[in-house]
């Protein structure tokens, strides 16, 4: 029993200390390692008490298969003579949950089978979504150490979903390992690991159609005879992982490649005095993701490309098979994939650019809406500038005539007070000369109004003084009012 020890960092160490005698220790960085294995590794894989693993044993001409469902019986499953060909198949729920598989159980996997340390890093990917800065890696290594030969790579791609609200494409990764070892009599075997991103996928499928194995939830941990081993097989599991997704690809960027013709023509027929700012700031935000999309795809098509031009190269040269007719089909199946992969970088080659150019062409739609608005409240700003100028004029004149008319008020008021003060007695009308006659002490109406007027306007003068004194202003009586001129815009 191995259960209770997930979180016990030691349960790598059996592995840790084996690993120099099965691999270059030249190689391999064992302290960066060893804390990879103590601290991220345990966060991919299942921190409860559940197990999903199939294990496949491919001998004596039939196939044998287990799903494990408990730790116990992935044990057993483990301690039987696997013969010539075995697959461990590690399921996750789905692409963002971890492993079925506690950490001790994957460490007494990665000890019974010397793994080779690179597929750590395939399994780091696991429980997560694809990393839009890891698309376009895949983690490929292809080595050769006497009889034994070592490929781990993972694949990244795209998995079409039906949702109600429309079609979505899910990112998701699956994790290869391959040992491929000659005895020193001259006998092949053959070890995979697969990490699946879901129980019932494409891959998962196809291996059981080509073993004719039922799906695994019929099978509660019991064995299943299959049909007889094929020579190629081993080969075979390598192309049955590109070919069950790389295809998904052209789907892909035929929808992206419906979205942007849909943009586009609205990009093209937009008009700038219509549209409002949040339609084409939305346009843009669109056809930015868009372009992300492509290009992570593209990124994605190029590394698997990549990793198709390795796993030739690692089979012409006999490290998966010795066969000459497995070489020939294995080469054949990699140089169809390859040439498919270069027709999707072609198609994204010429699909980035024009989704560029509709970024361009929404991005200058904004821009021109821009300057329409500022042009229309710059228009209006002027208008009510030109408002404020015929009010402020229109001031002027009106304090200028209250001015003079305070000032005539000013010098006449004080006669007519004066007037009526004496009751007109200073003019008298002669009705038989038919004329006016001032009277002989008119003098004393000079002498009293004359003084009053200056009084007066000695009075209005003070008060004008103390009143710019007061508020700290220069004092001018008669100074000329100020030449108003017309404030221009921006744009002149």
């Amino acid at each position: 029993m191995i259960a209770g020890t997930e979180h016990n960092p030691d349960i790598w160490q059996a592995y840790l200390r084996e690993l120099p005698g099965h691999h270059d220790p030249s190689s391999v960085n064992t302290i960066a390692l060893e804390k990879l294995l103590a601290t991220r590794v345990p966060s991919v894989l299942t921190t409860k008490e559940e197990t999903r693993v199939r294990v496949t044993d491919v001998r004596d001409g039939r196939s044998d298969s287990f799903l494990c469902e408990t730790p116990d019986a992935l044990q057993q499953a483990l301690a039987m003579d696997n013969g010539k060909l075995r697959i461990v198949s590690i399921y996750s729920v789905n692409a963002f949950s971890p492993l079925r598989i506690s950490p001790a159980l994957m460490a007494d996997i990665f000890r019974r089978y010397s793994v080779h340390p690179g597929f750590i890093q395939v399994l780091l990917s696991f429980a997560s979504n694809v990393h839009v800065s890891e698309a376009g890696n895949n983690y490929l290594f292809a080595g050769k150490d006497g009889g034994d030969s070592y490929i781990t790579y993972q694949i990244n791609y795209v998995e079409e979903k039906h949702h109600p609200r429309g079609l979505l494409w899910s990112w998701r990764h699956t994790g290869v390992y391959h040992h491929h070892c000659i005895s020193s009599g001259g006998e092949e075997s053959d070890l995979f690991i697969l990490l699946h991103p879901t129980e019932d996928n494409v891959y998962e499928r196809r291996i059981q159609k080509e073993l004719q194995l039922p799906p695994p939830q019929d099978i509660p941990s019991e064995s299943h005879t299959g049909r007889e081993h094929r020579s190629h097989l081993p080969t075979a599991l390598h192309s049955l992982a590109l070919s069950s997704f790389l295809g998904n690809w052209r789907w892909y960027l035929r929808d992206l490649g419906k979205k942007f013709e849909k943009h586009n023509d609205l990009a093209l027929i937009a008009d700038p005095d219509e549209a409002t700012p949040l339609e084409s700031y939305d346009m843009l935000a669109s056809l930015r993701d868009l372009n992300d999309s492509a290009l992570r795809a593209q990124v994605c098509c190029r590394g698997s490309l990549e990793l198709v031009e390795r796993l030739k190269a690692a089979t012409s040269s006999g490290t998966l098979s010795t066969a000459d007719d497995t070489l020939e089909r294995a080469v054949t199946a990699c140089d169809a994939i390859g040439t498919e992969l270069r027709g999707y970088l072609a198609s994204c080659d010429e699909l980035i650019p024009r989704i560029r150019n509709a970024i361009d062409l929404a991005g200058y739609t904004l821009s021109l809406h821009n300057q329409l608005d500022t042009a229309k409240i710059d228009r209006e700003l002027r208008d009510l500038i030109g408002h404020l100028e015929m009010l402020q004029r229109d001031s002027v004149d009106d304090s200028a005539a209250v001015k003079i008319i305070t000032f005539l008020s000013a010098v006449y008021l004080p006669g007519s007070f004066i007037v009526s003060l004496y009751g007109m007695n200073f003019f008298v009308f002669d009705t038989d000369a038919r004329q006016i006659v001032i009277a002989h002490d008119f003098w004393v109406f000079i002498a009293t109004w004359l003084p009053l007027t200056l009084v007066t306007g000695l009075v209005y003068v003070l008060i004008v003084w103390f009143d710019a004194w007061w508020k700290r202003k220069p004092f001018n009586l008669f100074a000329r009012p100020v030449k108003i001129t017309k404030l221009q815009s921006p744009r002149g």
